[in-house]
Protein backbone atom coordinates (compact mmCIF):
# COMPACT_ATOMS: atom_id res chain seq x y z
CA UNK A 1 0.00 0.00 0.00
CA UNK A 2 1.42 3.38 -0.99
CA UNK A 3 1.61 6.10 1.63
CA UNK A 4 -0.42 9.29 1.53
CA UNK A 5 0.52 12.67 2.97
CA UNK A 6 -1.77 15.63 3.61
CA UNK A 7 -1.12 19.20 2.46
CA UNK A 8 -2.40 22.07 4.62
CA UNK A 9 -1.79 25.83 4.68
CA UNK A 10 -0.74 27.81 7.76
CA UNK A 11 0.29 31.49 7.75
CA UNK A 12 0.27 31.42 3.96
CA UNK A 13 2.70 28.48 3.76
CA UNK A 14 2.00 25.04 2.36
CA UNK A 15 3.00 22.24 4.72
CA UNK A 16 2.97 18.48 4.22
CA UNK A 17 1.87 16.30 7.12
CA UNK A 18 3.67 12.98 6.73
CA UNK A 19 2.53 9.54 7.96
CA UNK A 20 5.94 9.17 9.61
CA UNK A 21 4.65 11.79 12.11
CA UNK A 22 6.73 14.66 10.74
CA UNK A 23 6.07 17.89 8.84
CA UNK A 24 7.79 18.92 5.63
CA UNK A 25 8.04 22.66 4.92
CA UNK A 26 8.88 22.98 1.22
CA UNK A 27 9.57 26.74 1.27
CA UNK A 28 12.71 26.11 3.33
CA UNK A 29 13.27 22.42 2.47
CA UNK A 30 12.83 21.83 6.20
CA UNK A 31 11.75 18.66 8.00
CA UNK A 32 10.12 19.16 11.42
CA UNK A 33 9.61 16.43 14.02
CA UNK A 34 9.40 16.06 17.78
CA UNK A 35 9.86 13.66 20.69
CA UNK A 36 12.08 10.99 19.18
CA UNK A 37 13.09 9.68 22.63
CA UNK A 38 16.10 7.72 21.39
CA UNK A 39 17.57 5.62 24.18
CA UNK A 40 14.21 4.87 25.77
CA UNK A 41 14.50 1.15 25.02
CA UNK A 42 17.88 0.85 26.75
CA UNK A 43 16.64 3.02 29.64
CA UNK A 44 13.68 0.70 30.23
CA UNK A 45 15.75 -2.47 29.86
CA UNK A 46 18.01 -1.23 32.64
CA UNK A 47 14.88 -1.14 34.79
CA UNK A 48 14.06 -4.74 33.94
CA UNK A 49 11.44 -4.22 31.21
CA UNK A 50 11.86 -6.78 28.39
CA UNK A 51 11.99 -4.49 25.36
CA UNK A 52 13.70 -5.73 22.17
CA UNK A 53 17.27 -4.54 21.63
CA UNK A 54 16.50 -3.50 18.04
CA UNK A 55 13.57 -1.22 18.91
CA UNK A 56 15.58 1.98 18.40
CA UNK A 57 16.47 0.94 14.86
CA UNK A 58 12.90 1.59 13.74
CA UNK A 59 13.34 5.30 14.45
CA UNK A 60 16.79 5.41 12.84
CA UNK A 61 15.47 3.63 9.74
CA UNK A 62 12.53 6.05 9.51
CA UNK A 63 14.87 9.04 9.75
CA UNK A 64 17.02 7.59 6.96
CA UNK A 65 13.91 7.17 4.83
CA UNK A 66 12.76 10.76 5.39
CA UNK A 67 16.18 12.27 4.72
CA UNK A 68 16.60 10.31 1.50
CA UNK A 69 13.06 10.96 0.25
CA UNK A 70 12.74 14.68 1.05
CA UNK A 71 16.41 15.75 0.97
CA UNK A 72 15.93 18.51 3.56
CA UNK A 73 18.41 21.31 4.06
CA UNK A 74 17.48 21.54 7.75
CA UNK A 75 15.92 19.13 10.24
CA UNK A 76 14.21 20.82 13.18
CA UNK A 77 13.68 18.57 16.23
CA UNK A 78 11.26 20.06 18.75
CA UNK A 79 12.77 18.53 21.85
CA UNK A 80 13.22 15.20 23.60
CA UNK A 81 15.60 13.83 21.00
CA UNK A 82 17.16 11.49 23.54
CA UNK A 83 15.18 9.99 26.40
CA UNK A 84 17.50 9.96 29.40
CA UNK A 85 21.12 9.40 30.38
CA UNK A 86 23.76 8.66 27.78
CA UNK A 87 23.82 5.16 26.33
CA UNK A 88 25.01 3.51 23.12
CA UNK A 89 21.88 4.47 21.19
CA UNK A 90 23.29 8.01 21.00
CA UNK A 91 26.10 6.57 18.87
CA UNK A 92 23.54 5.44 16.30
CA UNK A 93 22.23 8.99 16.06
CA UNK A 94 25.75 10.43 15.86
CA UNK A 95 26.49 8.03 13.00
CA UNK A 96 23.30 9.18 11.28
CA UNK A 97 24.36 12.82 11.43
CA UNK A 98 27.77 11.97 10.01
CA UNK A 99 26.09 10.33 7.02
CA UNK A 100 24.23 13.56 6.22
CA UNK A 101 26.85 16.31 6.68
CA UNK A 102 24.98 18.66 4.32
CA UNK A 103 21.90 18.73 6.60
CA UNK A 104 21.79 21.27 9.43
CA UNK A 105 20.14 19.68 12.47
CA UNK A 106 18.56 22.03 15.01
CA UNK A 107 17.47 20.69 18.39
CA UNK A 108 14.99 22.74 20.42
CA UNK A 109 15.88 21.66 23.94
CA UNK A 110 13.24 19.54 25.70
CA UNK A 111 12.90 18.34 29.27
CA UNK A 112 14.51 14.97 28.42
CA UNK A 113 17.52 16.49 26.64
CA UNK A 114 19.83 16.18 29.64
CA UNK A 115 23.04 14.85 28.10
CA UNK A 116 26.29 16.67 28.76
CA UNK A 117 27.09 19.43 26.26
CA UNK A 118 30.00 17.41 24.88
CA UNK A 119 27.60 14.89 23.36
CA UNK A 120 25.83 17.62 21.37
CA UNK A 121 29.10 19.05 20.06
CA UNK A 122 28.65 17.84 16.49
CA UNK A 123 29.47 19.95 13.46
CA UNK A 124 25.96 19.88 11.96
CA UNK A 125 23.95 19.89 15.21
CA UNK A 126 22.87 23.14 16.87
CA UNK A 127 20.97 23.20 20.18
CA UNK A 128 18.81 26.09 21.36
CA UNK A 129 15.89 26.70 23.73
CA UNK A 130 13.58 28.35 21.21
CA UNK A 131 13.43 29.41 17.59
CA UNK A 132 11.36 32.01 15.80
CA UNK A 133 11.08 33.01 12.16
CA UNK A 134 8.79 35.17 10.05
CA UNK A 135 5.72 32.95 10.43
CA UNK A 136 6.22 30.52 13.30
CA UNK A 137 7.56 30.03 16.82
CA UNK A 138 9.21 26.68 17.55
CA UNK A 139 9.45 25.29 21.07
CA UNK A 140 9.25 22.01 22.94
CA UNK A 141 6.50 22.90 25.40
CA UNK A 142 3.45 24.79 24.09
CA UNK A 143 3.88 28.51 24.72
CA UNK A 144 1.37 31.17 25.75
CA UNK A 145 2.41 33.46 22.92
CA UNK A 146 -0.23 33.92 20.26
CA UNK A 147 1.25 36.44 17.85
CA UNK A 148 2.43 33.59 15.62
CA UNK A 149 1.59 29.92 15.26
CA UNK A 150 3.57 27.88 17.78
CA UNK A 151 4.94 24.56 16.54
CA UNK A 152 5.64 22.36 19.56
CA UNK A 153 5.74 18.82 20.91
CA UNK A 154 5.88 17.37 24.43
CA UNK A 155 2.18 16.39 24.60
CA UNK A 156 2.33 13.21 22.42
CA UNK A 157 -1.21 13.95 21.16
CA UNK A 158 -3.61 11.19 20.18
CA UNK A 159 -7.34 10.63 19.82
CA UNK A 160 -9.64 7.69 20.42
CA UNK A 161 -11.76 6.70 17.42
CA UNK A 162 -14.91 4.75 18.22
CA UNK A 163 -16.93 2.62 15.79
CA UNK A 164 -20.60 1.82 15.66
CA UNK A 165 -20.03 -1.60 17.25
CA UNK A 166 -18.35 -0.10 20.33
CA UNK A 167 -14.88 -0.91 19.01
CA UNK A 168 -12.24 1.78 19.48
CA UNK A 169 -8.69 2.57 18.45
CA UNK A 170 -6.14 5.11 19.65
CA UNK A 171 -4.26 6.99 16.94
CA UNK A 172 -1.52 9.66 17.06
CA UNK A 173 -2.42 13.02 15.57
CA UNK A 174 -1.26 16.48 14.60
CA UNK A 175 -3.38 18.89 16.65
CA UNK A 176 -3.99 22.56 15.79
CA UNK A 177 -5.89 24.84 18.15
CA UNK A 178 -5.57 28.45 19.32
CA UNK A 179 -2.33 29.18 17.44
CA UNK A 180 -0.66 25.97 18.66
CA UNK A 181 0.30 23.24 16.24
CA UNK A 182 1.27 20.19 18.29
CA UNK A 183 3.18 17.43 16.56
CA UNK A 184 2.71 13.75 17.37
CA UNK A 185 5.61 11.99 19.06
CA UNK A 186 7.96 10.65 16.40
CA UNK A 187 9.50 7.85 18.48
CA UNK A 188 8.40 4.25 18.11
CA UNK A 189 8.33 3.64 21.88
CA UNK A 190 6.44 6.78 22.85
CA UNK A 191 2.90 6.66 24.24
CA UNK A 192 -0.14 8.82 23.55
CA UNK A 193 -1.99 11.44 25.54
CA UNK A 194 -5.57 11.10 24.43
CA UNK A 195 -7.09 14.51 23.70
CA UNK A 196 -10.70 15.58 23.42
CA UNK A 197 -10.55 18.13 20.59
CA UNK A 198 -11.85 21.57 21.53
CA UNK A 199 -14.41 23.43 19.47
CA UNK A 200 -12.67 24.93 16.45
CA UNK A 201 -9.66 22.64 16.68
CA UNK A 202 -8.29 20.77 13.67
CA UNK A 203 -7.12 17.22 14.21
CA UNK A 204 -5.11 15.28 11.63
CA UNK A 205 -4.95 11.53 12.27
CA UNK A 206 -1.94 9.38 11.48
CA UNK A 207 -3.62 6.17 10.36
CA UNK A 208 -0.93 3.76 9.23
CA UNK A 209 0.46 5.01 5.93
CA UNK A 210 -1.90 7.94 5.57
CA UNK A 211 -2.80 11.24 7.26
CA UNK A 212 -6.45 12.32 7.27
CA UNK A 213 -8.29 15.21 8.88
CA UNK A 214 -10.84 14.23 11.48
CA UNK A 215 -14.06 15.92 10.40
CA UNK A 216 -16.34 15.01 13.29
CA UNK A 217 -15.62 14.74 16.98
Amino acid sequence: MSESLLEIELSGESLYLLPQKAVYRPSLKQLILSDVHLGKGTHFRKQGLPLPHSSHLKDIDTLHFLFDKWEPMTVLILGDLFHSDYNKEWLWFKSLLLQYPYIQFILIEGNHDILEDEHYALKNLFKTERLEDEHFIFSHHPTNENQKINFCGHIHPGVRIEGTAKQSEKLPCFYFCKQQFILPAFGYLTGLQILKPEAGARCFLVAGVTVVELKKY
